[in-house]
């Protein structure tokens, strides 16, 4: 990753205090809005109905220290994107974080991957709206969806943890399972069903 991130000479951009835009949490009222604190940009976001989960990665190049946005789509199109913030904003009632980036893109020829920065920058708007839940939206279809400004809105539920392992295993192993029972079609039905088990299970650890 360090390689990777010297390689796209990105800037370096620390999201754990946002250039000082976000304080330490203060006890408010019970009728006060929730608003978006420090330990917030240090949680996983995750969302069955879009099975989707994103968060925000610190890394380290050299004596800087950066943030890449990464999101896990466990859709019928399974695939994670990189994000490179280029803009993070929060909104003068501290509810709404508003983040600019362009997306890492990974090219194979000649059995050599280069990577790139996409020229188009997107954004996305992140609203806390509890304690716990956040929204969102997603655009895009298939393998090309991606956190936007426009697209379906979807509620996320922030967690310490990774849901990463949980929804592979929820929804991408079933969709591997049906590929390779195609696959192994031509076999008796137990052998059939033994493989696509196992190759099945290979895909998602």
């Amino acid at each position: 990753m360090k390689r990777l991130m010297v390689k796209l000479g990105l800037t370096a951009m620390a999201l754990g205090t946002l250039g000082g835009l976000v304080s330490p949490s203060v006890t408010a009222s019970a009728k006060a809005k929730p608003t978006i604190t420090n330990t917030d940009l240090k949680r996983y976001y995750k969302s069955s109905k879009s099975k989707t989960a994103f968060y925000f990665k610190t890394y380290k190049s050299g004596k800087k220290t950066g943030t890449l946005l990464i999101l896990g789509d466990f859709g019928s199109s399974a695939n994670v994107k990189y994000g490179v913030p280029s803009s993070i904003k929060l909104s003068k009632n501290r509810q709404t974080l508003t983040t600019k980036y362009r997306l890492i893109q990974f090219k194979t020829a000649d059995n050599k991957t280069t990577t790139a920065l996409s020229k188009k920058t997107y954004t996305f708007k992140l609203t806390k709206t509890s304690s716990t839940h956040f929204t969102t939206k997603i655009a895009g279809s298939n393998a090309s969806r991606r956190l936007a400004t426009s697209g379906k809105k979807y509620t996320y539920t922030k967690t310490k943890t990774s849901p990463g392992a949980k929804y592979a295993k929820k929804y991408v192993r079933p969709v591997l399972y049906q590929q390779y029972k195609k696959a192994f079609a031509s076999l008796a039905k137990d052998q059939q069903k033994k493989f696509a088990n196992q190759y099945a299970d290979m895909g998602v650890r």
